[in-house]
């Protein structure tokens, strides 16, 4: 939607092919960080954005008994993020399109390229069909369109999981524009508010090969995991109705060669799946649109837009994707002398050092 948005203000008709019947909620929140944040005042929607989430301040790594490992913040008038619920977000980005760009129910089939490639013939599983200049596949980690362009979409699966709620709650001492990321051997458990009155909440934990669980098991399984760790956490998990809480397996990308091929791109997490351990999907989508409509500015919506495109963004996104990989493997470290170790370290960096260090992620300027 967002390069919908971006690409709409240049003159140029979208359309936006969604296989879900309906746009609902679903247990997840975003956090849209300084990158994302300056993408959306380009756009204009910056304001509106943060008046349906909340602007974070103060973000906190702690360890499993609540004591401060580092803490990011920023002034007052420069918030470190936004922290809205996904479905929250939509709503924005719908409000700002017209109605008859967004068309449910479609799930795309087929790619053709007609006689003479200056166009792309897109099908659905209904029989519907459109021919396009460009098509551009924003369809996540398991996209279809990189699967069709590339013929595969292999997956590197991590040795850990990832759970998510939101929540009609929210801790005392959390409704003050921050939020926490506590870190244990193993595991992780974040905590976001989004509203005054809702939170979202989000979790790591190690595997073995072949592990699973059935649903009605999740709330007990996570009750047991954390139980000694500090609170509000277990306070969150047993506010969670059961039904609110998903499961994922966490994975990334390899790097492809190109992120198109003719008239057919890929943008966000279908070009570039990373690990969460940066809160850096959405951001990088967000970018990603913003430079391609930037692109097709120039070029106007022809095969050259995509490789210029692909030539601004790649290298940018492929570090922020093994940065990723390496904070994921430092957090989730099991040994007992290793998390002390990594808890130590953090506590003896100093905070702006640890900004310092993050400022090639978080300070994007396009």
């Amino acid at each position: 939607m967002v390069l919908s948005l971006a690409v709409g203000r240049l003159g140029l008709r979208t359309i936006i092919w969604e296989r879900a019947p309906e746009l609902r909620e679903v247990g997840a929140g975003l956090l849209l960080t300084s990158n994302a944040m300056w993408v959306l005042d380009r756009l204009g929607i910056g304001n509106a954005t943060s008046a349906a989430g909340r602007l974070i301040h103060t973000w906190q790594i702690l360890d499993r008994f609540g004591g401060v490992l580092q803490t990011f913040t920023k002034g007052r008038d420069r918030p470190l993020s936004i922290s809205i619920a996904r479905s929250a977000f939509q709503d924005v980005l719908r409000r700002e399109l017209p109605a008859e760009v967004l068309h449910l129910s479609h799930e795309l089939v087929a790619l053709e390229r007609p006689p003479d490639e200056t166009k792309t013939i897109a099908r659905t599983s209904g029989g519907d069909s459109c021919m396009a200049d460009l098509v551009i596949g924003a369809d996540g980690g398991k996209s279809i369109v990189r699967k069709l362009i590339f013929g595969s979409n292999d997956l590197r699966e991590c040795r850990y999981v990832g759970w998510r709620a939101l929540v009609d709650h929210v801790p005392k001492g959390w409704d003050d524009g921050r939020i926490t990321e506590s870190w244990g051997g193993g595991c992780r458990f974040g905590i976001a508010p989004i509203s005054p009155t809702r939170s979202y909440w989000y979790a790591t934990e190690n595997i073995r090969p072949g592990w699973g669980l059935p649903p009605e098991q999740y709330k007990a399984h996570l009750l047991a995991k954390f139980h000694h760790w500090h609170r509000p956490i277990s306070d969150m998990i047993e506010a969670t109705p059961p039904e609110n809480i998903l499961l994922n397996s966490i994975a990334d990308h390899p790097q492809l060669p190109r992120w198109s091929r003719g008239r057919v791109g890929l943008l966000g997490d279908a070009a570039h799946l990373m690990t969460p351990n940066l809160g850096q999907g959405a951001a990088m989508a967000l970018e990603d649109a913003l430079v391609l409509a930037d692109c097709l500015r120039q070029c106007g919506p022809r095969e050259s837009a995509l490789l210029n495109y692909e030539r601004r963004r790649r290298w940018r996104a492929a570090y922020v994707v093994w940065q990723s990989r390496q904070v994921g493997r430092m957090i989730q470290v099991e040994l007992p002398w290793l998390s002390w170790l990594r808890d130590t370290v953090l506590r003896l960096t100093p905070d702006a050092l640890g900004m310092l260090s993050m400022a090639p992620v978080f300070d994007f300027r396009a």
